[in-house]
């Protein structure tokens, strides 16, 4: 009985370990549909990505109220009326920088370096569209993103089929500064492991207790026969 407790508690710690925490964020969980953002207005393309890029960092961060990042809470924040989205800036506990890329062909390395170091993503802009949209991965030799142009699908969509930027054209990049957690992997169960000895032994246990039972009972009823009832 103790071995089979053992091998029960064991069990049971091993699968918690294994379960991510309730405040962590999976790839899955970032890319789903209701974490992707249109902008509300023309003009606002920039805003909404970042709002997106801030959205998801803080899902990577457990914060539990990541939907109420959204485009209006994000101009109140750090929005310059007339100018647009500064270089630098904080959204709560979140701090956003802004640098500029190579230009061309060379964009690509830096790219898939900055998406390595950024599960979130990163705000990409191209000055000559104008257009920002949200950078979110690279796969299998493809750049994916998310669009806040009504022009574009919603979701997580290949940037093939973005609205105008590309990773050639673009000229600047938003990111966020401050640390953002790494998204939880699924967790992998572990294969059922029984004690055979303990359970033969707990199976027959029943068993046992049955016939006895039944045994007994026939005594009894044996003797009642034998001498009647008092």
């Amino acid at each position: 009985m103790r071995k089979r407790i053992l091998s029960v508690v064991l069990t049971v710690l091993m699968l918690a370990a294994m379960v991510p925490s309730a405040m962590a964020a999976t790839l899955e969980e970032i890319n789903q549909d209701e974490v992707i953002l249109k902008q509300q207005q023309r003009g606002t393309c920039t805003l909404a990505s970042t709002a997106m890029m801030l959205r998801r960092a803080a899902m990577l961060n457990g914060d539990e109220n990541w939907a109420q990042i959204t485009e209006a809470s994000c101009r109140e924040a750090f929005w310059l009326s007339g100018r647009g989205l500064p270089y630098n800036f904080s959204y709560g506990e979140m701090t956003v920088g802004h640098d500029r890329l190579p230009g061309g062909q060379a964009n690509e390395a830096v790219l898939i370096d900055l998406l390595e170091e950024h599960p979130e993503g990163i705000m990409l802009h191209a000055a000559c569209v104008p257009h920002g949209i949200l950078l979110t991965e690279y796969k299998d030799g493809q750049f994916y993103c998310a669009d806040p142009s009504e022009y574009a699908e919603a979701g997580i969509i290949p940037i093939e089929e973005a609205w105008g930027t590309r990773v050639e054209n673009s000229n600047a990049y938003w990111y966020v500064t401050s640390q953002v957690a790494q998204p939880q992997e699924k967790p992998v169960l572990p294969a059922p492991s029984v004690e055979v000895e303990d359970s033969v032994s707990d199976l027959m246990a029943p068993l046992a207790t049955q016939e006895t039972e039944t045994a007994a009972c026939l005594i009894g009823q044996a003797l009642v026969e034998q001498n009647g009832t008092n």
